[in-house]
């Protein structure tokens, strides 16, 4: 399919050249098609980039939340997917992303309408059926909690080209997110 080709020619082109360095024109060549069928679609490859990345996380973090039976174990499989996907050029996609987004606050404001709220909305459903299960407290849900396992997760690839490894990230699990869940603060959250 086409549009399987362009986005595996667009993280090709961005993880060997860079955002800025990447060209609708070498995408096009890569995906064995032509530079206006690139740009009918998306107007610059900061656009196309975008949607790739999107796309693919949104492919491999589906809607549905997983259910292991367990708070761990939903949290492990959300995270494990994550650090997988962002251990290929995804990863380096969103390096780019996060850089040029320094420069474009659009950019940001885009990525977090597209993406970072609904899988906000998914974690708070995750913790909502944990809440039900009884593996937490029912408890007013702190969003700085919400994002502290992602959140951690780009950190490190950010940080060190890598995301975390699968020890590292039972790590966040057991001795950062699951107290946090499990003996919640009821400080309230500062204006």
């Amino acid at each position: 399919m086409l549009l399987e080709a362009v986005y595996a020619a667009t993280l090709a082109e961005v993880a060997a050249k860079g955002l800025r360095g990447a060209s609708m024109d070498r995408i096009a060549q890569r995906a064995g098609t032509g530079k206006a069928a690139l740009y009918r679609r998306w107007p610059n490859v900061r656009a196309l980039a975008l949607d790739v990345f999107i796309t693919t996380m949104q492919q491999a973090l589906p809607a549905a939340r997983p259910d292991t039976g367990s708070l761990r174990g939903d949290i492990l499989a959300s995270l494990h997917t994550l650090a997988d996907e962002l251990g290929s050029d995804l990863g380096i996609v969103l390096r780019e992303l996060i850089s040029e987004a320094a420069h474009d606050p659009t950019l940001s404001q885009e990525f977090q309408v597209r993406f970072g709220a609904a899988k906000e909305a998914e974690v708070v459903l995750m913790l909502e059926q944990a809440m039900h299960r009884g593996d937490i407290p029912r408890q007013a849900l702190d969003p700085y909690v919400l994002q502290l396992p992602a959140a951690l997760v780009v950190h490190q690839l950010l940080l060190t080209g890598t995301p975390p490894t699968r020890a590292q990230l039972e790590h966040i699990v057991d001795t950062i997110m699951l107290p946090l869940l499990r003996h919640p603060s009821g400080a309230p959250i500062p204006a």
